[in-house]
């Protein structure tokens, strides 16, 4: 059985070791766009679906706003994440930018 890690936040008990799955509907949502956008901006600017330096890249800039935004989830738990949907990702990347095009 694992021992959970609790911070005392502005007078809270938070728990800091929290599965993605353990967030709030809304922040896994935040989390998800700020994902996304980052990995269509990387997208835009290399001109081919980010590689495995490039996702380190993606996951350390949307890292940055968790924290920010004090969402407290591990590194590890957004980086599976991230694995989990790039995919998803890239086929709606593809999918809104074909659809430009045709326009």
């Amino acid at each position: 059985m694992s021992q959970k890690n609790y911070k005392m936040i502005n007078g809270r008990l938070s728990q800091t070791d929290k599965h993605f799955s353990q967030l709030k509907q809304k922040q896994k949502e935040k989390i998800s766009e700020w994902l996304y956008q980052q990995y269509a901006h990387i997208y835009d600017k290399v001109g081919k679906p980010p590689n495995s330096k490039r996702n380190i890249e993606i996951l350390s800039v949307v890292y940055d706003k968790i924290e920010e935004a004090e969402i407290w989830i591990s590194f590890y738990e957004v980086e599976k994440y991230f694995y989990s949907r790039k995919h998803r990702f890239q086929t709606r990347y593809e999918k809104a930018h074909n659809t430009e095009q045709e326009q």
